[in-house]
Parts: structure tokens; C-alpha cells; sequence
């Protein structure tokens, strides 16, 4: 396994201990980035909470004295620790990811979110600005922890890095951690993670992972990934960009 994905697994370690993980289902995406220092960004498609095989642990049958929980069973634990990764949301509460999805909605750049049952939001996301130093999708309001699907950072040379952690088929981090994320064994029915990822700029393409490179149109340059089954480990769309600004 390569060094990205020990750094991706690293991160992710939190939430596969809380038994759930924010994957994409199937988006269209598109980032674009610009010498002058703007930038827009756009997710129209579907986000999942993806919960792994559910497994009582050696040490589920311990008595309310042994456990020091103050009486609370392994899944009311099990369902805090993911309200506290996720903001709220835990899989299979219906009323709950309603809840969640409202709350969703009332921030910047969430034109549209919607459950529509079976852990499953139908969303539309868009923002525009002039960039800084570092943007991330999504961001969740009140969870712990963060996993974008797309991240962006800029490196102390000015380069831009743009990384996608939850944005791969079974061939990159799906595969990497095994039959959990996708749910074999589990409860629910996961769709497949089955997407379009664009990044178009008029800046300098310093590198990327696209099987065919880069297009071009006058100025613009174009990067794009088809992220779905056939994914290899390289399929995590990766590039850095170098902007005048």
C-alpha cells in the first residue's frame, strides 16, 4: 500500500472505530481555479453515511459495573460516538438525518439537501470566492471530525494541492479498507461510489493522476477522472496547480 493511502487510512481510523463512514454515491463534481485567485467549486449528487458490519466486541457482555458506562448498552455507545463524529447523524434514524439534513441546509454554498431514506442525501453544492488557504467539502457543522470528499491546500510555495480522501472506487480507499465501507455484511444496501470529477484552470498543471492528462482550450486547461468500479489505487483524483495569484 502506498504512502497515500497510510496517510488516508490514518485519518479515517476515528470514524471506522465509530462504524460509519460519509462516502459520495454517485456526483458530478467540478472545481475550477484561476490565476486572478477565484475559485468555484460544485457537488450535484448523492452522500451516504455508510455503516460497517456490526459485530458485538469480546467485551459486549460485561455487566454495568464492569463497564463503568453508568449502564449504557453497546449500541447506545456505539450511536454517541457517531452523533459526536458526524454532528448528529447516525445511520438508520430516519427522523434524525431529516433533522440533520435541515440543519445542513442552512449554511453557505447547500442549495439543496435531502433525505430520501436508506442513509442516503440527494445534495447540490455550490460556492464561489477568491481562494485562501484551504477549502474543504464537506464540511459538517458540529461533528469532530472532518472527511472531505474534496480538499484544498496551499502549499508554502504558493503551488495549489487538491486531494479528494473519500472520492475512490474499491481500488483506492474503499479497497483499502476492506468490506466495511462498501457494506458487505452490513446492514443497509450502499450505492456504489460512481462519479465525475473535474478541475479546470489557466493556471500551471504541475501534477495530476489522470490517466490521459490534461485538455485544453484556449487558456483553460481541463482535468478529468471518472471515479467508479474500475478505479485502480491511483484513482483518487489528485493534482497541483501553480496560480500567479
Amino acid at each position: 500500500m502506498g504512502t497515500y493511502w497510510k496517510w488516508v487510512l490514518a485519518l479515517i481510523a476515528p470514524l471506522v472505530l465509530a462504524g460509519c463512514l460519509l462516502i459520495p454515491g454517485k456526483f458530478e463534481s467540478q472545481l475550477r481555479l484561476m490565476n486572478d485567485g477565484t475559485y468555484s467549486f460544485t457537488y450535484n449528487g448523492q452522500m451516504q453515511l455508510a455503516e460497517g458490519e456490526d459485530k458485538p466486541s469480546p467485551d459486549s457482555a460485561m455487566t454495568d459495573e464492569e463497564s463503568g458506562d453508568g449502564g449504557a448498552t453497546d449500541d447506545e455507545q456505539k450511536n454517541a460516538a457517531m452523533r459526536a463524529v458526524f454532528g448528529g447523524a447516525v445511520p438508520g434514524d430516519d427522523e434524525g438525518l431529516k433533522k440533520f439534513a435541515a440543519q445542513l441546509a442552512k449554511y453557505d454554498g447547500w442549495n439543496k439537501v435531502e433525505y430520501v431514506g436508506d442513509n442516503l442525501f440527494e445534495v447540490e453544492y455550490a460556492v464561489s470566492g477568491n481562494f485562501d488557504q484551504m477549502f474543504a467539502f464537506p464540511t459538517i457543522p458540529g461533528a469532530t471530525m472532518q472527511f472531505p470528499f474534496v480538499q484544498i491546500l496551499r502549499r508554502s510555495g504558493g503551488e495549489i494541492e487538491v486531494s479528494t480522501p473519500a472520492m475512490a472506487g474499491p481500488g483506492g480507499l474503499t479497497g483499502a479498507m476492506g468490506p466495511m465501507a462498501m457494506g458487505a455484511n452490513s446492514k443497509q444496501d450502499i450505492q456504489p461510489i460512481d462519479g465525475d470529477f473535474t478541475i479546470e484552470t489557466d493556471g500551471e498543471i504541475l501534477s495530476n493522476n489522470t490517466t490521459d492528462g490534461y485538455s485544453s482550450s484556449g487558456a483553460l486547461k481541463r482535468l478529468h477522472w471518472v471515479v467508479n468500479d474500475s478505479s485502480s489505487a491511483n484513482g483518487s483524483p489528485r493534482a497541483i496547480v501553480k496560480l500567479e495569484r
